[in-house]
């Protein structure tokens, strides 16, 4: 499906700074911002680098798990870190 509906709304100077600030945070262009925040979702400014380095090792450490439980439970945690840090999250 194309999208060829067009939404305009009028903000003010500050305004249009404001947003699209929060935007360059969340590594977003300014029109996906605004439709995520309108659509119910909170876009998550960009984590650093050292997330990204922990997650890795986190991964790691996972493949050489020595049991099913601990392999479980690492992936537990990953997976609660993925969706607290890096998914956009539905208010």
């Amino acid at each position: 499906m194309g999208k060829d509906i067009r939404i305009a709304v009028r903000v003010t100077a500050k305004e249009k700074e404001k947003i699209q600030s929060k935007a360059r945070k969340c590594g977003l262009s300014t029109t996906e911002y605004v439709k995520q925040r309108a659509l119910g979702y909170e876009p998550r400014a960009v984590p650093p680098d050292a997330l990204f380095a922990c997650l890795e090792k986190l991964g790691e450490l996972a493949d050489k798990a020595s049991s099913p439980d601990l392999d479980k439970e690492i992936c537990t945690v990953l997976k609660h870190i993925t969706a607290e840090f890096l998914l956009p999250g539905k208010g």
